[in-house]
Protein backbone atom coordinates (compact mmCIF):
# COMPACT_ATOMS: atom_id res chain seq x y z
CA UNK A 1 0.00 0.00 0.00
CA UNK A 2 1.54 3.27 -1.06
CA UNK A 3 1.72 6.52 0.89
CA UNK A 4 -1.20 8.09 -0.92
CA UNK A 5 -3.67 5.27 -0.37
CA UNK A 6 -2.94 4.13 3.18
CA UNK A 7 -6.36 4.62 4.64
CA UNK A 8 -9.07 2.09 5.46
CA UNK A 9 -12.77 1.90 4.76
CA UNK A 10 -14.04 3.85 7.79
CA UNK A 11 -16.45 6.36 6.26
CA UNK A 12 -18.90 8.96 7.44
CA UNK A 13 -22.14 9.46 5.53
CA UNK A 14 -24.26 12.51 4.94
CA UNK A 15 -28.01 12.71 5.07
CA UNK A 16 -28.34 11.31 1.55
CA UNK A 17 -26.14 8.31 2.31
CA UNK A 18 -23.30 9.36 -0.01
CA UNK A 19 -19.77 8.89 1.30
CA UNK A 20 -18.41 12.24 2.54
CA UNK A 21 -15.09 11.36 4.14
CA UNK A 22 -12.55 8.61 4.49
CA UNK A 23 -10.49 8.67 7.67
CA UNK A 24 -7.10 7.03 8.10
CA UNK A 25 -7.11 3.61 9.67
CA UNK A 26 -6.03 3.43 13.29
CA UNK A 27 -5.41 -0.28 13.03
CA UNK A 28 -2.97 -2.30 10.93
CA UNK A 29 -0.33 -0.34 9.03
CA UNK A 30 1.05 2.83 10.66
CA UNK A 31 -0.05 6.07 9.01
CA UNK A 32 2.57 8.63 8.05
CA UNK A 33 2.13 12.41 8.09
CA UNK A 34 1.28 12.75 4.43
CA UNK A 35 -1.41 10.05 4.54
CA UNK A 36 -2.96 11.70 7.58
CA UNK A 37 -3.04 15.01 5.75
CA UNK A 38 -4.65 13.52 2.64
CA UNK A 39 -7.01 11.35 4.66
CA UNK A 40 -8.74 14.43 6.06
CA UNK A 41 -9.45 15.79 2.57
CA UNK A 42 -10.23 12.59 0.61
CA UNK A 43 -13.61 10.95 0.17
CA UNK A 44 -12.63 7.64 -1.42
CA UNK A 45 -10.18 5.98 -3.80
CA UNK A 46 -10.82 3.40 -6.50
CA UNK A 47 -9.01 1.78 -9.43
CA UNK A 48 -10.95 0.99 -12.59
CA UNK A 49 -10.46 0.24 -16.26
CA UNK A 50 -11.16 3.34 -18.33
CA UNK A 51 -10.82 3.19 -22.12
CA UNK A 52 -10.68 -0.34 -23.58
CA UNK A 53 -9.95 -0.99 -27.27
CA UNK A 54 -9.97 -4.62 -28.45
CA UNK A 55 -9.01 -5.75 -31.95
CA UNK A 56 -11.10 -8.67 -33.17
CA UNK A 57 -10.01 -11.01 -35.92
CA UNK A 58 -10.85 -14.46 -37.29
CA UNK A 59 -7.67 -16.41 -36.64
CA UNK A 60 -8.20 -18.73 -39.63
CA UNK A 61 -8.44 -15.81 -42.10
CA UNK A 62 -5.33 -13.78 -41.34
CA UNK A 63 -2.81 -15.27 -43.78
CA UNK A 64 -2.93 -15.72 -47.56
CA UNK A 65 -2.82 -19.52 -47.26
CA UNK A 66 -5.85 -19.32 -44.91
CA UNK A 67 -7.74 -17.34 -47.55
CA UNK A 68 -6.91 -19.87 -50.27
CA UNK A 69 -8.10 -22.80 -48.12
CA UNK A 70 -11.32 -20.99 -47.20
CA UNK A 71 -12.42 -20.17 -50.75
CA UNK A 72 -11.18 -23.32 -52.51
CA UNK A 73 -11.93 -26.05 -49.95
CA UNK A 74 -14.81 -24.55 -47.93
CA UNK A 75 -16.66 -22.27 -50.37
CA UNK A 76 -15.71 -24.20 -53.50
CA UNK A 77 -14.34 -21.32 -55.60
CA UNK A 78 -11.14 -22.44 -57.43
CA UNK A 79 -10.06 -19.00 -58.69
CA UNK A 80 -9.89 -16.16 -56.14
CA UNK A 81 -10.31 -13.17 -58.41
CA UNK A 82 -10.79 -9.57 -57.15
CA UNK A 83 -14.49 -9.87 -57.99
CA UNK A 84 -14.81 -12.73 -55.47
CA UNK A 85 -13.61 -10.47 -52.68
CA UNK A 86 -15.70 -7.58 -53.99
CA UNK A 87 -18.85 -9.72 -53.88
CA UNK A 88 -18.33 -10.27 -50.16
CA UNK A 89 -18.01 -6.52 -49.59
CA UNK A 90 -21.11 -5.70 -51.64
CA UNK A 91 -23.12 -8.39 -49.84
CA UNK A 92 -22.21 -6.94 -46.46
CA UNK A 93 -23.02 -3.36 -47.52
CA UNK A 94 -26.39 -4.49 -48.88
CA UNK A 95 -27.13 -6.28 -45.61
CA UNK A 96 -26.30 -3.13 -43.60
CA UNK A 97 -28.64 -1.02 -45.74
CA UNK A 98 -31.46 -3.54 -45.37
CA UNK A 99 -31.14 -3.97 -41.60
CA UNK A 100 -30.84 -0.25 -40.84
CA UNK A 101 -33.88 0.56 -43.00
CA UNK A 102 -36.03 -2.20 -41.44
CA UNK A 103 -35.25 -1.13 -37.87
CA UNK A 104 -35.09 2.62 -38.47
CA UNK A 105 -31.43 2.88 -37.44
CA UNK A 106 -29.86 6.20 -38.51
CA UNK A 107 -26.79 5.88 -40.77
CA UNK A 108 -24.52 8.95 -40.71
CA UNK A 109 -21.27 9.89 -42.35
CA UNK A 110 -18.75 10.82 -39.64
CA UNK A 111 -17.61 14.44 -40.24
CA UNK A 112 -13.89 14.97 -40.41
CA UNK A 113 -12.35 16.26 -37.16
CA UNK A 114 -15.49 15.77 -35.02
CA UNK A 115 -15.59 13.59 -31.90
CA UNK A 116 -17.78 10.59 -32.66
CA UNK A 117 -18.93 10.28 -29.02
CA UNK A 118 -20.42 13.78 -29.05
CA UNK A 119 -22.10 13.18 -32.41
CA UNK A 120 -23.92 9.98 -31.33
CA UNK A 121 -24.96 11.16 -27.85
CA UNK A 122 -28.47 12.36 -28.98
CA UNK A 123 -29.11 8.98 -30.63
CA UNK A 124 -28.44 7.16 -27.36
CA UNK A 125 -31.22 9.14 -25.71
CA UNK A 126 -33.76 7.82 -28.22
CA UNK A 127 -33.19 4.29 -26.90
CA UNK A 128 -34.46 5.40 -23.44
CA UNK A 129 -32.15 2.98 -21.63
CA UNK A 130 -33.21 -0.09 -23.64
CA UNK A 131 -30.74 -2.43 -25.29
CA UNK A 132 -30.21 -1.80 -28.97
CA UNK A 133 -28.34 0.02 -31.74
CA UNK A 134 -28.34 3.81 -31.41
CA UNK A 135 -26.91 4.61 -34.84
CA UNK A 136 -24.30 3.62 -37.41
CA UNK A 137 -21.48 5.93 -38.53
CA UNK A 138 -19.54 5.43 -41.75
CA UNK A 139 -15.93 6.46 -42.13
CA UNK A 140 -13.16 5.98 -44.70
CA UNK A 141 -10.16 4.63 -42.79
CA UNK A 142 -7.09 2.47 -43.21
CA UNK A 143 -7.60 -1.23 -42.63
CA UNK A 144 -6.08 -4.65 -43.25
CA UNK A 145 -7.35 -6.68 -46.21
CA UNK A 146 -6.16 -8.88 -49.10
CA UNK A 147 -5.51 -8.23 -52.78
CA UNK A 148 -5.57 -10.77 -55.63
CA UNK A 149 -3.69 -10.36 -58.90
CA UNK A 150 -2.02 -12.35 -61.67
CA UNK A 151 1.76 -12.58 -61.17
CA UNK A 152 4.08 -11.10 -63.77
CA UNK A 153 6.11 -14.27 -64.12
CA UNK A 154 4.97 -17.36 -65.98
CA UNK A 155 2.07 -19.17 -64.35
CA UNK A 156 3.26 -22.59 -63.06
CA UNK A 157 2.00 -25.63 -65.05
CA UNK A 158 -0.17 -23.40 -67.21
CA UNK A 159 -2.79 -23.01 -64.47
CA UNK A 160 -5.15 -20.25 -65.67
CA UNK A 161 -6.80 -20.01 -62.20
CA UNK A 162 -3.52 -19.23 -60.42
CA UNK A 163 -3.64 -15.93 -58.50
CA UNK A 164 -1.19 -14.29 -56.11
CA UNK A 165 -2.85 -13.43 -52.75
CA UNK A 166 -1.17 -10.81 -50.57
CA UNK A 167 -2.11 -9.06 -47.31
CA UNK A 168 -2.01 -5.25 -47.42
CA UNK A 169 -3.44 -2.08 -45.88
CA UNK A 170 -5.88 0.04 -47.87
CA UNK A 171 -8.32 2.84 -47.22
CA UNK A 172 -11.91 1.67 -47.42
CA UNK A 173 -15.29 2.04 -45.74
CA UNK A 174 -15.75 1.14 -42.06
CA UNK A 175 -19.02 0.94 -40.12
CA UNK A 176 -19.22 2.09 -36.48
CA UNK A 177 -22.11 0.38 -34.70
CA UNK A 178 -22.96 2.39 -31.56
CA UNK A 179 -24.92 0.15 -29.23
CA UNK A 180 -26.28 0.23 -25.68
CA UNK A 181 -25.31 -3.00 -23.95
CA UNK A 182 -27.08 -4.12 -20.73
CA UNK A 183 -23.74 -5.13 -19.18
CA UNK A 184 -21.13 -2.73 -20.60
CA UNK A 185 -23.37 0.29 -21.18
CA UNK A 186 -22.57 2.44 -24.23
CA UNK A 187 -20.03 0.79 -26.53
CA UNK A 188 -19.20 0.67 -30.22
CA UNK A 189 -18.05 -1.92 -32.74
CA UNK A 190 -16.11 -0.88 -35.83
CA UNK A 191 -16.51 -3.35 -38.70
CA UNK A 192 -14.31 -3.32 -41.80
CA UNK A 193 -16.36 -3.71 -44.99
CA UNK A 194 -13.51 -5.55 -46.75
CA UNK A 195 -12.61 -9.19 -46.29
CA UNK A 196 -11.69 -10.68 -43.73
CA UNK A 197 -14.03 -8.26 -41.86
CA UNK A 198 -11.77 -7.43 -38.89
CA UNK A 199 -13.51 -5.62 -36.03
CA UNK A 200 -12.51 -3.21 -33.29
CA UNK A 201 -14.51 -2.94 -30.05
CA UNK A 202 -14.49 0.28 -28.01
CA UNK A 203 -15.62 -0.03 -24.38
CA UNK A 204 -15.32 1.89 -21.11
CA UNK A 205 -14.81 0.35 -17.70
CA UNK A 206 -16.63 3.18 -15.88
CA UNK A 207 -19.80 2.45 -17.86
CA UNK A 208 -19.58 -1.21 -16.78
CA UNK A 209 -19.18 -0.19 -13.12
CA UNK A 210 -22.19 2.15 -13.36
CA UNK A 211 -24.34 -0.71 -14.66
CA UNK A 212 -23.15 -2.99 -11.85
CA UNK A 213 -23.86 -0.38 -9.15
CA UNK A 214 -27.38 0.17 -10.49
CA UNK A 215 -28.10 -3.56 -10.33
CA UNK A 216 -26.72 -3.71 -6.76
CA UNK A 217 -28.84 -0.74 -5.67
CA UNK A 218 -25.79 1.38 -4.75
CA UNK A 219 -26.34 5.12 -5.10
CA UNK A 220 -23.66 7.10 -6.87
CA UNK A 221 -22.99 10.35 -8.73
CA UNK A 222 -21.10 10.17 -12.00
CA UNK A 223 -19.52 12.86 -14.20
CA UNK A 224 -18.67 11.46 -17.62
CA UNK A 225 -16.21 8.59 -16.95
CA UNK A 226 -15.55 9.32 -13.27
CA UNK A 227 -17.40 8.81 -9.98
CA UNK A 228 -17.75 11.86 -7.72
CA UNK A 229 -19.70 10.22 -4.90
CA UNK A 230 -20.89 6.74 -3.91
CA UNK A 231 -22.83 5.35 -0.97
CA UNK A 232 -20.56 2.30 -0.63
CA UNK A 233 -16.91 2.71 -1.64
CA UNK A 234 -16.20 -1.01 -1.14
CA UNK A 235 -19.02 -1.92 -3.54
CA UNK A 236 -17.57 0.47 -6.10
CA UNK A 237 -14.16 -1.22 -6.05
CA UNK A 238 -15.76 -4.66 -6.02
CA UNK A 239 -17.77 -3.79 -9.15
CA UNK A 240 -14.62 -2.53 -10.88
CA UNK A 241 -12.81 -5.78 -10.06
CA UNK A 242 -15.57 -7.84 -11.70
CA UNK A 243 -14.68 -6.62 -15.19
CA UNK A 244 -12.85 -9.71 -16.45
CA UNK A 245 -11.62 -11.06 -19.77
CA UNK A 246 -14.58 -13.46 -20.00
CA UNK A 247 -17.06 -10.59 -19.60
CA UNK A 248 -15.39 -8.62 -22.38
CA UNK A 249 -15.25 -11.71 -24.61
CA UNK A 250 -18.97 -12.46 -24.17
CA UNK A 251 -20.18 -8.90 -24.78
CA UNK A 252 -17.98 -8.40 -27.83
CA UNK A 253 -19.07 -11.73 -29.32
CA UNK A 254 -22.73 -10.83 -28.66
CA UNK A 255 -22.60 -7.69 -30.81
CA UNK A 256 -20.10 -8.92 -33.39
CA UNK A 257 -22.46 -11.80 -34.29
CA UNK A 258 -25.20 -9.21 -34.93
CA UNK A 259 -23.02 -6.73 -36.81
CA UNK A 260 -21.12 -9.18 -39.06
CA UNK A 261 -23.53 -11.85 -40.38
CA UNK A 262 -21.58 -12.43 -43.60
CA UNK A 263 -20.81 -16.15 -43.24
CA UNK A 264 -23.08 -19.09 -43.83
CA UNK A 265 -23.50 -21.81 -41.16
CA UNK A 266 -21.07 -24.13 -42.96
CA UNK A 267 -18.52 -21.32 -43.24
CA UNK A 268 -18.88 -20.46 -39.56
CA UNK A 269 -18.30 -24.10 -38.68
CA UNK A 270 -15.08 -24.13 -40.72
CA UNK A 271 -13.88 -20.89 -39.10
CA UNK A 272 -14.36 -21.98 -35.48
CA UNK A 273 -13.69 -20.71 -32.85
CA UNK A 274 -14.50 -17.51 -34.74
CA UNK A 275 -13.34 -14.09 -33.59
CA UNK A 276 -10.48 -13.74 -31.13
CA UNK A 277 -9.58 -10.48 -29.42
CA UNK A 278 -6.32 -8.78 -28.62
CA UNK A 279 -5.71 -5.75 -26.42
CA UNK A 280 -4.93 -2.76 -28.65
CA UNK A 281 -5.24 0.11 -26.15
CA UNK A 282 -5.91 -0.29 -22.42
CA UNK A 283 -6.17 2.47 -19.82
CA UNK A 284 -6.28 1.79 -16.08
CA UNK A 285 -7.20 4.76 -13.87
CA UNK A 286 -6.70 5.28 -10.13
CA UNK A 287 -8.95 8.12 -8.90
CA UNK A 288 -8.39 9.94 -5.62
CA UNK A 289 -11.64 11.85 -4.98
CA UNK A 290 -11.24 14.92 -2.75
CA UNK A 291 -13.97 16.58 -0.70
CA UNK A 292 -13.08 20.05 -2.00
CA UNK A 293 -11.25 21.26 -5.09
CA UNK A 294 -9.08 23.95 -3.43
CA UNK A 295 -6.56 21.66 -1.69
CA UNK A 296 -6.34 19.44 -4.77
CA UNK A 297 -5.45 22.34 -7.06
CA UNK A 298 -2.63 23.47 -4.78
CA UNK A 299 -1.41 19.91 -4.33
CA UNK A 300 -1.34 19.11 -8.04
CA UNK A 301 0.31 22.43 -8.96
CA UNK A 302 3.23 21.61 -6.71
CA UNK A 303 3.28 18.01 -7.93
CA UNK A 304 3.62 19.24 -11.53
CA UNK A 305 6.52 21.55 -10.67
CA UNK A 306 8.44 18.91 -8.78
CA UNK A 307 7.55 16.11 -11.19
CA UNK A 308 8.92 17.92 -14.22
CA UNK A 309 12.00 19.16 -12.36
CA UNK A 310 13.21 15.73 -11.27
CA UNK A 311 11.88 13.79 -14.27
CA UNK A 312 14.16 11.86 -16.56
CA UNK A 313 14.98 8.47 -17.97
CA UNK A 314 15.98 6.88 -14.67
CA UNK A 315 12.75 7.85 -12.95
CA UNK A 316 10.58 6.91 -15.94
CA UNK A 317 12.05 3.42 -16.21
CA UNK A 318 11.41 2.94 -12.48
CA UNK A 319 7.73 3.88 -12.91
CA UNK A 320 7.22 1.36 -15.72
CA UNK A 321 9.44 -1.30 -14.16
CA UNK A 322 11.41 -1.82 -17.37
CA UNK A 323 15.13 -1.85 -18.18
CA UNK A 324 16.82 0.29 -20.83
CA UNK A 325 19.44 -1.24 -23.12
CA UNK A 326 21.01 -0.42 -26.46
CA UNK A 327 18.06 -1.95 -28.33
CA UNK A 328 15.57 0.55 -26.87
CA UNK A 329 13.61 2.70 -29.33
CA UNK A 330 10.90 5.23 -28.53
CA UNK A 331 10.10 8.04 -26.12
CA UNK A 332 11.59 8.21 -22.64
CA UNK A 333 10.75 11.53 -21.04
CA UNK A 334 8.62 13.51 -18.58
CA UNK A 335 6.55 16.37 -20.00
CA UNK A 336 3.89 18.81 -18.82
CA UNK A 337 1.16 19.14 -21.46
CA UNK A 338 -1.59 21.74 -21.90
CA UNK A 339 0.08 24.47 -19.86
CA UNK A 340 -1.93 27.25 -21.50
CA UNK A 341 -5.30 25.52 -21.24
CA UNK A 342 -5.44 25.80 -17.45
CA UNK A 343 -5.63 22.01 -17.02
CA UNK A 344 -2.06 20.67 -17.02
CA UNK A 345 -1.36 17.00 -17.59
CA UNK A 346 1.85 15.46 -16.25
CA UNK A 347 3.00 12.62 -18.53
CA UNK A 348 5.71 9.99 -18.28
CA UNK A 349 6.44 8.36 -21.66
CA UNK A 350 7.89 4.90 -22.23
CA UNK A 351 8.07 3.92 -25.93
CA UNK A 352 4.51 4.45 -27.22
CA UNK A 353 2.86 3.87 -23.83
CA UNK A 354 2.62 6.47 -21.10
CA UNK A 355 1.40 7.26 -17.60
CA UNK A 356 -0.33 10.55 -16.88
CA UNK A 357 -1.67 12.47 -13.91
CA UNK A 358 -4.24 15.26 -14.05
CA UNK A 359 -7.18 16.85 -12.25
CA UNK A 360 -10.74 16.34 -13.43
CA UNK A 361 -14.31 16.61 -12.16
CA UNK A 362 -17.72 17.96 -13.17
CA UNK A 363 -18.75 21.37 -14.50
CA UNK A 364 -18.76 22.91 -11.01
CA UNK A 365 -15.39 21.87 -9.58
CA UNK A 366 -12.37 19.63 -10.11
CA UNK A 367 -12.17 17.19 -7.22
CA UNK A 368 -10.55 14.10 -8.72
CA UNK A 369 -6.83 13.45 -8.96
CA UNK A 370 -6.55 10.83 -11.70
CA UNK A 371 -3.43 8.75 -12.25
CA UNK A 372 -3.78 6.76 -15.44
CA UNK A 373 -1.49 4.36 -17.29
CA UNK A 374 -2.17 3.82 -20.99
CA UNK A 375 -0.83 0.77 -22.80
CA UNK A 376 -0.66 1.13 -26.58
CA UNK A 377 1.39 -2.06 -26.80
CA UNK A 378 1.17 -4.65 -24.03
CA UNK A 379 4.67 -5.92 -24.89
CA UNK A 380 6.01 -2.69 -23.34
CA UNK A 381 4.95 -4.20 -20.00
CA UNK A 382 6.11 -7.73 -20.76
CA UNK A 383 2.55 -8.99 -21.37
CA UNK A 384 1.09 -10.72 -24.44
CA UNK A 385 -1.68 -9.09 -26.48
CA UNK A 386 -4.30 -11.85 -26.18
CA UNK A 387 -7.31 -10.96 -24.06
CA UNK A 388 -6.55 -13.90 -21.75
CA UNK A 389 -3.63 -11.85 -20.38
CA UNK A 390 -5.94 -9.12 -19.02
CA UNK A 391 -5.37 -9.96 -15.28
CA UNK A 392 -1.58 -9.78 -15.67
CA UNK A 393 -1.80 -6.50 -17.59
CA UNK A 394 -4.06 -5.02 -14.92
CA UNK A 395 -1.50 -5.91 -12.28
CA UNK A 396 1.28 -4.25 -14.30
CA UNK A 397 -0.70 -1.06 -14.93
CA UNK A 398 -1.89 -0.84 -11.32
CA UNK A 399 1.72 -1.14 -10.15
CA UNK A 400 2.70 1.73 -12.45
CA UNK A 401 -0.13 3.88 -11.02
CA UNK A 402 1.04 3.16 -7.48
CA UNK A 403 4.63 4.03 -8.36
CA UNK A 404 3.52 7.35 -9.85
CA UNK A 405 1.63 8.19 -6.66
CA UNK A 406 4.53 7.03 -4.50
CA UNK A 407 6.98 9.23 -6.41
CA UNK A 408 4.74 12.26 -6.04
CA UNK A 409 4.17 11.54 -2.35
CA UNK A 410 7.93 11.32 -1.78
CA UNK A 411 8.51 14.68 -3.45
CA UNK A 412 5.56 16.38 -1.77
CA UNK A 413 6.61 15.29 1.72
CA UNK A 414 7.83 18.46 3.46
CA UNK A 415 11.27 18.44 5.03
CA UNK A 416 10.78 21.61 7.13
CA UNK A 417 8.83 20.12 10.03
CA UNK A 418 11.43 17.45 10.76
CA UNK A 419 14.23 20.00 11.10
CA UNK A 420 16.15 18.64 8.15
CA UNK A 421 16.25 22.02 6.43
CA UNK A 422 17.66 23.78 9.50
CA UNK A 423 20.23 21.01 10.00
CA UNK A 424 21.64 21.65 6.54
CA UNK A 425 22.98 25.04 7.66
CA UNK A 426 24.94 23.53 10.57
CA UNK A 427 28.60 22.55 10.03
CA UNK A 428 29.50 18.87 9.87
CA UNK A 429 32.53 17.22 11.50
CA UNK A 430 34.16 14.49 9.43
CA UNK A 431 37.00 13.16 11.54
CA UNK A 432 39.14 16.22 12.32
CA UNK A 433 37.73 18.14 9.37
CA UNK A 434 34.97 20.73 9.82
CA UNK A 435 32.82 21.08 6.68
CA UNK A 436 30.60 24.19 6.48
CA UNK A 437 26.84 23.77 6.13
CA UNK A 438 24.64 24.61 3.17
CA UNK A 439 23.31 28.17 2.95
CA UNK A 440 20.55 29.44 0.70
CA UNK A 441 22.67 32.44 -0.24
CA UNK A 442 25.51 30.18 -1.46
CA UNK A 443 25.26 30.72 -5.22
CA UNK A 444 27.68 27.95 -6.09
CA UNK A 445 25.86 25.19 -4.19
CA UNK A 446 22.41 26.23 -5.43
CA UNK A 447 23.74 26.43 -8.98
CA UNK A 448 25.22 22.94 -8.61
CA UNK A 449 21.97 21.46 -7.26
CA UNK A 450 19.93 23.12 -10.00
CA UNK A 451 22.15 21.53 -12.64
CA UNK A 452 21.88 18.08 -11.05
CA UNK A 453 18.08 18.25 -10.75
CA UNK A 454 17.37 19.66 -14.20
CA UNK A 455 15.48 17.23 -16.51
CA UNK A 456 18.22 17.56 -19.11
CA UNK A 457 20.92 16.72 -16.57
CA UNK A 458 22.63 13.46 -15.77
CA UNK A 459 20.54 10.32 -15.85
CA UNK A 460 22.20 8.29 -13.14
CA UNK A 461 25.74 9.12 -12.05
CA UNK A 462 28.71 11.30 -12.98
CA UNK A 463 32.33 12.13 -12.31
CA UNK A 464 33.45 15.50 -10.98
CA UNK A 465 34.91 16.45 -14.36
CA UNK A 466 31.68 15.57 -16.18
CA UNK A 467 29.67 17.59 -13.69
CA UNK A 468 32.06 20.55 -13.96
CA UNK A 469 31.66 20.57 -17.74
CA UNK A 470 27.87 20.53 -17.43
CA UNK A 471 27.74 23.34 -14.83
CA UNK A 472 30.08 25.57 -16.81
CA UNK A 473 28.13 25.03 -20.05
CA UNK A 474 24.69 25.43 -18.49
CA UNK A 475 25.45 28.69 -16.65
CA UNK A 476 27.81 30.09 -19.30
CA UNK A 477 30.82 30.28 -17.03
CA UNK A 478 34.51 29.98 -17.72
CA UNK A 479 36.98 27.66 -16.05
CA UNK A 480 38.35 30.71 -14.23
CA UNK A 481 34.90 31.66 -12.89
CA UNK A 482 34.27 28.18 -11.49
CA UNK A 483 37.29 25.96 -11.07
CA UNK A 484 37.25 22.18 -10.76
CA UNK A 485 38.67 22.44 -7.24
CA UNK A 486 35.74 24.66 -6.22
CA UNK A 487 33.27 22.11 -7.55
CA UNK A 488 34.96 19.33 -5.58
CA UNK A 489 34.74 21.49 -2.44
CA UNK A 490 31.00 22.04 -3.05
CA UNK A 491 30.52 18.32 -3.63
CA UNK A 492 32.15 17.63 -0.26
CA UNK A 493 29.45 19.78 1.37
CA UNK A 494 26.71 17.81 -0.34
CA UNK A 495 28.35 14.50 0.61
CA UNK A 496 28.69 15.57 4.23
CA UNK A 497 24.92 16.23 4.40
CA UNK A 498 24.03 12.95 2.65
CA UNK A 499 22.65 14.60 -0.49
CA UNK A 500 25.30 13.01 -2.72
CA UNK A 501 26.87 9.56 -2.35
CA UNK A 502 29.92 7.95 -3.85
CA UNK A 503 29.30 4.74 -5.81
CA UNK A 504 31.39 2.01 -4.20
CA UNK A 505 35.12 2.54 -4.61
CA UNK A 506 34.77 4.32 -7.94
CA UNK A 507 35.13 8.02 -8.59
CA UNK A 508 31.53 8.39 -9.65
CA UNK A 509 28.76 10.02 -7.64
CA UNK A 510 24.96 10.05 -7.61
CA UNK A 511 22.14 11.88 -5.85
CA UNK A 512 20.55 10.10 -2.88
CA UNK A 513 16.75 9.97 -2.39
CA UNK A 514 17.01 12.57 0.40
CA UNK A 515 19.23 14.60 -1.90
CA UNK A 516 16.50 14.74 -4.53
CA UNK A 517 13.86 15.82 -2.02
CA UNK A 518 15.90 18.42 -0.11
CA UNK A 519 17.69 19.56 -3.25
CA UNK A 520 14.38 20.44 -4.89
CA UNK A 521 13.31 22.29 -1.76
CA UNK A 522 16.53 24.33 -1.59
CA UNK A 523 16.45 25.26 -5.27
CA UNK A 524 12.79 26.29 -5.12
CA UNK A 525 13.24 28.34 -1.96
CA UNK A 526 16.13 30.20 -3.49
CA UNK A 527 14.93 30.75 -7.05
CA UNK A 528 11.16 31.05 -6.52
CA UNK A 529 10.80 32.78 -3.15
CA UNK A 530 13.83 34.03 -1.23
CA UNK A 531 15.63 35.52 -4.21
CA UNK A 532 12.79 37.86 -5.30
CA UNK A 533 11.90 38.74 -1.69
CA UNK A 534 15.48 39.69 -0.90
CA UNK A 535 15.53 41.96 -3.93
CA UNK A 536 12.36 43.69 -2.78
CA UNK A 537 13.80 44.29 0.70
CA UNK A 538 17.07 45.72 -0.61
CA UNK A 539 15.40 48.04 -3.11
CA UNK A 540 13.17 50.82 -1.71
CA UNK A 541 9.65 50.85 -3.00
CA UNK A 542 8.92 53.59 -5.53
CA UNK A 543 6.42 56.21 -4.55
CA UNK A 544 4.44 55.88 -7.78
CA UNK A 545 2.84 52.67 -8.83
CA UNK A 546 4.22 51.42 -12.15
CA UNK A 547 1.87 51.70 -15.09
CA UNK A 548 2.31 48.08 -16.11
CA UNK A 549 2.12 45.28 -13.60
CA UNK A 550 1.55 41.54 -13.58
CA UNK A 551 0.15 39.10 -11.02
CA UNK A 552 3.62 37.94 -9.95
CA UNK A 553 4.81 41.47 -9.15
CA UNK A 554 1.57 42.22 -7.34
CA UNK A 555 1.90 39.06 -5.23
CA UNK A 556 5.47 39.91 -4.23
CA UNK A 557 4.41 43.46 -3.28
CA UNK A 558 1.72 42.01 -1.02
CA UNK A 559 4.34 39.84 0.68
CA UNK A 560 6.60 42.90 1.09
CA UNK A 561 3.73 44.87 2.66
CA UNK A 562 2.96 41.98 5.01
CA UNK A 563 6.61 41.93 6.15
CA UNK A 564 6.47 45.67 6.87
CA UNK A 565 3.32 45.20 8.97
CA UNK A 566 4.94 42.34 10.87
CA UNK A 567 8.02 44.46 11.64
CA UNK A 568 5.85 47.32 12.88
CA UNK A 569 3.81 44.99 15.09
CA UNK A 570 6.99 43.64 16.68
CA UNK A 571 8.36 47.14 17.28
CA UNK A 572 11.20 46.71 14.79
CA UNK A 573 12.22 49.81 12.85
CA UNK A 574 14.28 49.54 9.69
CA UNK A 575 17.18 51.95 9.34
CA UNK A 576 16.71 54.65 6.77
Amino acid sequence: MNQWLRWAGKTSRGENGIVTSLTPSQEGHPVDRLSELLGQAVQFVYTCWDRIVLSGYIERLQRPENLIYFFQDVVGIPCIEPTVLEQRTNAYKAWVRRVTEEHGIPVLAAPRGARKEELVEPYYRRLKGAEGVACVLTSMEQGRTFVSYVPRWKVPSGDADYRFIKACRKQFLHYYWYVLDPVMGPMSVRVASYFPFNVTCYLNGHSFVAQELQRDGVRFRQADNAFLAVSDAAALQSAADRLSASVLQRRCDYWVRRAVPVFSPDEREALRPGYRYSMAQMELATDVVFKRSAPLRALFQRACELGVLVGGANRTTHLFGRHINRHYHGKLQTVLDQRDAGHPVLRWYYKTSFAKQYVRGDQHSDRILRTETCSNDTYHFGVGRHLENLPLLRQKLATTNERCLDEQAELLASAVDTGQLAALAEPTLTGQRRIPGLKLHDDRVIRLLETLLHPGGFVRDWTSRELHTRVVARHRLTDHDYRLSQLRYDLSKLRAKGLVARIGKTRRYCLTPIGVKLGVLLVKLRTRLLGPLASLIRQPKPNATPRRSNPVDAAYREVDTALDHLSAALGLQCAA
